[in-house]
């Protein structure tokens, strides 16, 4: 128990030091972050000394020590019913209450610290002996005071918010920061003060107040975007993997001694027996385990997933997306229970949006306006819109009011909106309440993001589609091929700090063929993509379409090579307007060197390190996107050392032939990349280009040629 405390005691104060800086650094934007690292300084300065006290270093004498213990105790639940006060936004009033509390705990540390009032020194003038004084009651009451009033503060907001989805939060917040509290008053104070039991009290204050930390910290970090059920669910499933992990283990080590056994397990033994043991926990209980607590989330997204597939068998109408709305709208507003749904489409001409497809009673707004409120307020944060994440108190903007109304008129709850991939908003879907007055979980909002991506795939994919054969002949699959390589194929790859990119592409097939594209996944990360769709005709320009809309979906989940594949995957496989696959590659470059990369049976790309002078095949293992929706792709990472060369190349390259009936062989460009690493990728490229045009001289090629290097600075 004696290292287990001191083990606690510290890692509680590098816990709440982290949350110090994270508050005022990262996090320091409203008046709740600040007081939250005030509560987090003050938990410091309280771990601090008591690992001083329990390593017996004798710095501080006892009697101030258990005083500035329980003057911190006692400032932090003053800061605790401040933060409630500011959290989650915060008013003038609020403002004054916090001060107030914060104030009044002030002064009471002072009295603790300074007189004999509340904790002295036993008679006999033992050094480790104390006594409790006159005052210690009054003590005890302001320490339980402070803490239920925080309990009383936010439980008093859950009830008035007009944010529905807020109001849940609070009520989570105000359980899990009340049984944690309650755990630290019986623990630490009531239980050594009433009943002289003092055995657990370090206890007490280790682990409840370092769990409250970590809750306020995650309520405070983004308003909108928490999920305080999920969190307590999170928390809840680590302690019992942590449980079942542990405590056996724990057992058998402390049992296996003659005290308890005659013959005592030799530790060769207990090793083995532990490694079995944990191996078989975590290989087989901790999935089932975890399956349990994202139930909810994992049927919602099988009901999303199942909702696509079932689009297939509709049966064949002349207007397909007629029957496609049909489907998926309909389909939406059963399985979740929705009232009503209405679908707007982008008119270019009218510059409006239509209602073109309903489902409920008539709605108010069968138009809106592209330069409205409402589509300006979407468009600056273009991802699901929730009713009450409007009543945002921090919310900036003129058309907040006028949104709330709109909302309020059509009896709505929801707006999920569908971007093409140059991020214009071309349509709409407005949903209505769900059955029994319920509210849109944080779960369900999540499953909808999921729904609005695929949706959005199959919108854009429909209407560039529709573009494409209104403004190119449309009785021959060449030219809609041809426009459709023209219109997604870039000019030029994106850059990044710390690397240099070039690429060539050579449009050899008309019936389809490569696709190159570069994409910044943020200021330190970029994507690399190549993908092979060759076939006959508009099958290959509608994988293409498809894989270029996933591509460039402005969605945060998109993040990881694997993710990306993964969703290109499930939208080709689930599709209804493509048949096919395609094979593939992506790679992610970070600015510090880090690369992470997955497959889609492509040429794996091959790293130069001009250091060793060795070359490295980056391969991962998965099949072409589209071909199965189930399929997961392996996802790998290197790290790059500064000069390396990497390559990413289709089939185009090493299949070309020669007059003579000679393959370009993949050997010719390791030599040009040996011998070119002191030049620039564009170089490079600029010489691959030209020793590839001078081997194959005139002989016409069948399948694209397409070539991406970059090169770590």
């Amino acid at each position: 128990m004696y290292y287990f405390e001191i083990i606690l005691s510290g890692s509680a104060a590098i816990v709440s030091l982290t949350m110090v800086f994270y508050n005022i650094f990262k996090r320091f934007r409203i008046a709740a972050n600040l007081m939250l690292s005030s509560v987090s300084l003050a938990s410091t300065l309280l771990f601090t000394i008591i690992l001083i006290n329990l390593m017996n270093t004798w710095i501080i004498p006892p009697v101030i020590m258990h005083r500035m213990v329980s003057a911190l105790l006692l400032l932090i639940s003053a800061l605790i019913l401040g933060f409630h006060f500011l959290y989650p936004y915060p008013r003038p009033k609020r403002l004054v209450f916090a001060m107030a509390s914060v104030l009044t705990g002030l002064l009471l540390c002072v009295g603790i610290v300074a007189t004999d009032t509340f904790i002295s020194e036993a008679p006999g003038g033992e050094a480790a002996s104390l006594a409790r004084g006159p005052g210690y009651p009054i003590y005890l009451a302001a320490v339980s005071a402070f803490l239920l009033l925080s309990l009383i503060v936010i439980g008093f907001k859950a009830l008035r918010f007009e944010n529905r989805a807020l109001r849940n939060d609070l009520i989570y917040l105000c359980i899990g920061t009340g049984l944690l509290s309650v755990s630290f008053l019986a623990l630490s104070l009531y239980l050594p003060s009433f009943r002289g039991i003092s055995r657990f009290s370090t206890i007490g204050i280790l682990v409840p107040i370092p769990l409250i930390l970590i809750t306020l910290n995650y309520a405070a970090t983004n308003v909108r975007a928490i999920d305080l059920k999920k969190f307590f669910f999170t928390v809840i499933y680590w302690f019992i993997l942590f449980a079942i992990l542990i405590v056996p283990s724990m057992l058998l080590l402390k049992f296996n001694s003659e005290q308890y056994i005659k013959e005592p397990i030799p530790p060769l033994w207990i090793a083995l027996v532990l490694f079995a043991y944990l191996f078989l926990v975590f290989k087989y209980l901790h999935p089932r385990i975890q399956s349990l607590f994202l139930r909810e989330y994992r049927n919602l997204v099988a009901l999303v997933d199942e909702l696509f597939r079932s689009q297939h068998t509709a049966s064949k109408q002349e207007n397909v997306w007629e029957e496609f709305l049909q489907v998926i709208l309909k389909g939406l507003t059963e399985i979740f229970e929705i009232s009503s749904a209405y679908f707007y489409l982008y008119y270019h001409r009218e510059k409006k949006f239509t209602v073109t497809y309903s489902i409920g009673a008539d709605i108010s707004d069968t138009k809106i306006n592209l330069s409205g409120p409402l589509v300006e307020f979407i468009g600056r944060n273009p991802g699901v819109l929730y009713r009450h994440a409007v009543y945002s108190e921090t919310e900036p903007g003129e058309h907040r009011n006028a949104v709330l109304e709109y909302f309020e008129r059509n009896r709505l709850e929801i707006i999920l909106p569908f971007l093409n991939p140059e991020n214009q908003i071309i349509g709409l879907l407005a949903l209505g309440q769900l059955a029994r007055n319920r509210i849109y979980s944080k779960s369900l909002l999540s499953a909808l993001e999921l729904y609005r991506i695929q949706f959005q795939q199959n919108l854009a994919n429909a209407l560039m589609l529709e573009k494409v054969r209104a403004t190119q002949v449309l009785d021959h699959d060449l030219m809609v091929v041809n426009a459709v390589k023209k219109k997604i194929m870039p000019q030029s790859m994106s850059q990044m700090n710390g690397f240099r990119m070039s690429s060539f592409n050579i449009n050899n097939s008309p019936y389809g063929g490569d696709y190159i594209d570069s994409v910044k996944i943020n200021e330190n990360a970029i994507a690399l993509f190549m993908s092979d769709s060759s076939y006959s005709g508009i099958d290959s320009a509608i994988i293409s379409l498809e894989v270029y809309a996933v591509l460039h979906t402005p969605a945060k989940i998109l993040d990881s090579p694997d993710k990306i594949l993964g969703t290109m995957n499930w939208v080709i496989a689930t599709s209804r307007f493509s048949k096919k696959y395609a094979s593939a590659y992506c790679a992610i470059l970070s600015s510090s060197g880090e690369l992470s990369y997955a497959n889609a049976s492509f040429n794996p790309m091959v790293i130069f390190n001009p250091r060793s002078d060795a070359f490295t095949a980056c391969n991962a293992s998965g099949v072409p996107v589209g071909v199965d929706r189930a399929s997961k792709y392996e996802l790998k990472s290197a790290r790059l050392v500064p000069g390396s060369t990497g390559i990413i190349y289709s089939d185009g390259l090493v299949s070309a032939i020669n007059p003579d009936g000679e393959p370009y062989a993949f050997d010719r460009v390791k030599e040009l990349l040996r011998d070119g690493k002191n030049k620039t990728p564009a170089d490079l490229t600029r010489n691959i280009f030209d020793d590839f045009n001078r081997f194959i001289k005139n002989k016409k090629q069948t399948n694209d040629v397409s070539v991406i290097i970059f090169k770590f600075k």
